[in-house]
């Protein structure tokens, strides 16, 4: 149980109108890491081990974007000047796997930013590179590969650009079949061990799934298309979470992550040959969501969710039913995004992110638990011991809710010396901040300013009711309890009450807006990073395959318009006292370029302050090195200029 920061809200509310002044003490601006340094660390993610165990594969940003590399595991860390890099390519790969018998790579990779992923085969080597997927105005969705590496499953949305079908083929030579073909958003999951049937999800909203089985014998080998009857293994009411199936040892069962009935998300146990009825048998309970599944043999890994930090734990789960706790491998504190095991179980592989070490692999012996790192990426002369671990903090909100705060604050302020503050909103909603490595908040620390960054309502990791609290007409919600952090920064003796910054990316763009609108007296500037501006045409221009998920959580075009057009930015914009700086990718599928252009278009045209930075080879986000070195850089130039005054 959270305990929440003991503060009335009648004193926030006297605090907010007679803003403690600055004492005599003046800011100065810290020499700590530059940007160009810390932008050019380097790290290491998203690993596959080969079958045996000895040669790791993995995404590396050192060249600029991520690209991939191998290393072959040894006693030490591999140091960045031995990796092998596997494929030169100009755009940025968003995965790498090997397949289970070791013949074949594979990779994902998009162009520009678009997220229309593609998919690649190679050798192992990464030489003899193969498209599987030639159709680049494609988004495919990489699923999975069968035990005996002859078989590669995923989706795409090739026959109508709202609904991703399944499809399965041949991982060497053969023509892909059409496996299941619905209406949404469909995703293959994991296949049982004899190859015959493929899991796959069927997602409604971000909040609601189902698990379907679908068989692979029933369709003729020689038909190009194929659509057997899916089996629907979770039929339920409401909204509910299935996510993440795998097949157990004996393919008659399968695990899920599942919050029916709950509000963490749990490891249950489902028939995958009878459909379920009512809430699945759960086998592994927490208090604490678990967020990733793997499993190899009777081996199961799962990472929990403690309070935004991952923690990996391993079991035997020779019995399906009573899953059996091995060990908690000693892993440093930070964020895990990515598991793998080894095809003979010997070991798994994790990427790990720390908020003052960036992502580097580690491999993790089963069943001791015994920790290894893989990797040692080039940090860029970097010094841990000038980066701030953030303390979390929690605020309590107009209606008593708490809410968690990661707070990094500046090394060396003076007695009386008070920071300006950048409160950094995550994107989602239904996502979390965690406390991973990123070199823009560790500079803005390094350089003399606070950082809080506020899990609001609507964030995921706090269990089922917390993430439902900004839905549709709640969403104003969210941007409250952004106005309720800034009042408590604002009793702190380190904080500048009059230079309170609010920054966002994607759906954090949106609240960066919203925030400088409905509360336009508490921030001093704001800075919308891919945001969303208007509700209507976001919904109305943002990808096909998309839409549906997002107007489950927004609110639909149809029936709720008028809710979509009250919480929008854009009729408000005349409230928009603070300046404001913008960043967008010309590229970007989710949020389109034109949520960015409106907003600037607006602000213009009433001569308030807005600087805008539009990236014709990016999406949504900055990759590449040489455009973050250029964007956070006229960032850091224009909160100094606003800020620091």
């Amino acid at each position: 149980m959270r305990r929440p920061l003991a503060l009335c809200l009648v004193a926030l509310a006297a605090c907010a109108a007679r803003p403690a002044r600055p004492t005599t003490v003046r800011w100065q601006p810290r020499s700590g890491p530059t940007l160009d340094q810390l932008l050019n660390v380097h790290r290491a993610s998203s690993p596959s081990v080969s079958p045996d165990g000895r040669t790791v594969a993995f995404l590396s940003d050192s060249a600029g974007l991520p690209q991939p590399y191998a290393v072959t595991v040894g006693d030490a860390p591999v140091p960045e000047t031995a990796w092998r890099r596997l494929v030169t390519a100009t755009e940025r790969v968003q995965f790498v796997a090997y397949a289970p018998d070791g013949r074949f790579l594979f990779l994902g990779r998009d162009t520009g930013g678009d997220e229309n992923t593609q998919l690649f085969r190679s050798l192992p080597d990464g030489a003899s590179m193969v498209s599987l997927t030639p159709e680049p105005r494609v988004k495919t969705l990489f699923g999975a590969l069968s035990d005996d590496g002859r078989q590669v499953a995923y989706a795409a949305n090739s026959r109508a650009a709202g609904d991703f079908d399944v499809y399965v083929r041949p991982t060497d030579d053969g023509a892909a079949r059409r496996v299941l073909e619905a209406s949404g958003h469909h995703e293959a999951i994991s296949f049982s061990p004899d190859g015959q049937r493929l899991l796959v999800t069927h997602d409604r909203s971000n909040f609601d799934q189902d698990v379907f089985v679908v068989s692979l014998a029933a369709a003729p080998a020689a038909a190009p298309v194929a659509a057997p009857v899916p089996l629907l293994l979770t039929a339920h009411e409401g909204d509910v979470r299935y996510q993440h199936p795998i097949f157990t040892r004996d393919g008659r069962r399968a695990f899920v992550l599942s919050d029916h009935g709950r509000e963490a998300m749990n490891l249950a146990l489902l028939s995958a040959d009878t459909p379920l009825v009512g809430a699945p048998t759960y086998v592994v309970t927490d208090e604490h969501d678990i967020e990733l599944v793997e499993l190899s043999g009777s081996t199961l890994a799962l990472v929990f969710n403690v309070d935004g930090y991952s923690q990996l734990r391993l079991y035997d789960a020779a019995d399906p039913e009573r899953p059996r706790e091995l060990a908690r491998p000693a892993l440093p504190p930070g964020v895990i995004s990515h598991i793998a095991f080894a095809h003979d179980g010997s070991a798994l592989v994790v990427d790990l992110s720390r908020a003052t070490s960036p992502d580097e692999v580690y491999r993790v012996a089963t069943p001791s638990g015994a920790v290894s790192a893989v990797t040692a990426s080039d940090h860029a002369g970097l010094d841990p011991a000038t980066l701030v671990e953030p303390s979390l903090e929690h605020v309590r909100s107009f209606d008593g809710l708490d809410v968690p705060v990661f707070l990094y604050t500046p090394r060396g302020l003076r007695p009386g010396e008070r920071a300006p503050t950048v409160v950094w909103v995550h994107g989602g909603p239904e996502a979390q901040f965690n406390p991973y490595f990123n070199p823009v908040i560790q500079f803005l620390v390094g350089h003399g300013y606070v950082v809080a960054a506020p899990n609001g309502r609507g964030s995921t990791g706090y269990g089922q009711r917390f993430s439902h609290l900004d839905d549709v007409e709640r969403r104003e919600d969210s941007v409250r309890d952004l106005a309720m952090v800034n009042r408590w920064l604002r009793t702190r003796a380190d904080v500048h009450p009059d230079r309170i910054a609010v920054l966002g990316g994607s759906y954090g763009g949106y609240m960066v807006l919203a925030a400088l609108t409905l509360d336009p007296e508490l921030w001093a500037a704001g800075c919308d990073i891919v945001g969303i501006a208007n509700f209507r045409t976001f919904l109305e221009r943002t990808a096909s395959y998309r839409r549906a998920l997002r107007e489950a959580e927004y609110g639909s075009l149809a029936r709720d318009g008028a809710v979509l057009d009250r919480i929008s930015p854009i009729h408000r914009v005349d409230r928009i006292r603070a300046p404001l700086f913008v960043i967008h990718g010309a590229n970007d599928p989710r949020v389109p370029v034109t949520e960015a252009e409106q907003i600037v278009a607006a602000l213009r045209a009433r001569n308030q302050r807005v600087e805008y930075l539009r990236f014709d080879n990016e999406g949504h986000g900055i990759f590449r090195r040489e455009n973050r070195v250029a964007a956070y850089g006229a960032l850091a130039r224009f909160f100094d200029e606003v800020l620091g005054r």
